[in-house]
């Protein structure tokens, strides 16, 4: 199994292998997750919103179909932006500050669990539900881990 999937396939690595080959990727990958996790919850807010102001006859069909139609697409935004966002939170710094990055967040139980809730939630959506599933998936896990992250610094 290449290195760069260990982390979020829960591949049990003892904290003392340094070894990072790809850091760029790595990083890569922790923010086009997060990215496609936060657009598809946006797109799916506004899809349905879009409904409520424009159309005059409103059924669940149509706020169904706008749910997933924007969350596909707030997904694909973030897909698209999780590239640009890693080039733009990484110009300038030199390799050490990248593989210290890389090196902390592959120890952060916290990142590692938000990336692994991701994944699982949004394949297990789009195997039962398909693509309605997906993006509810996506939004459920992104909903969880803000709440865990709130309850979390309240202590």
């Amino acid at each position: 199994m290449p290195n760069v999937f260990k982390d979020t396939a829960s591949y049990a690595q003892s904290q003392l292998d340094p070894e990072i080959p790809r850091p760029v990727t790595e990083y890569t990958i922790h923010v086009t997750i997060r990215s496609m996790q936060c657009g598809a919850f946006i797109g799916s807010m506004l899809g349905p919103m879009a409904v409520l102001l424009t159309q005059k006859e409103r059924n669940r069909q149509k706020y169904v179909n706008s749910f997933t139609r924007g969350g596909q697409a707030g997904a694909l935004v973030g897909a698209a932006m999780g590239p640009f966002l890693t080039y733009l939170d990484l110009r300038g710094l030199c390799d050490l500050v990248l593989y210290g990055k890389c090196y902390s967040l592959k120890f952060d139980e916290d990142a590692l669990r938000r990336d692994r809730a991701a994944v699982f939630s949004g394949a297990v959506g789009l195997l039962s539900s398909g693509a309605p599933g997906f993006i509810l998936g996506l939004d459920v896990s992104f909903v969880f881990s803000k709440m865990i992250n709130f309850f979390r610094s309240t202590d």
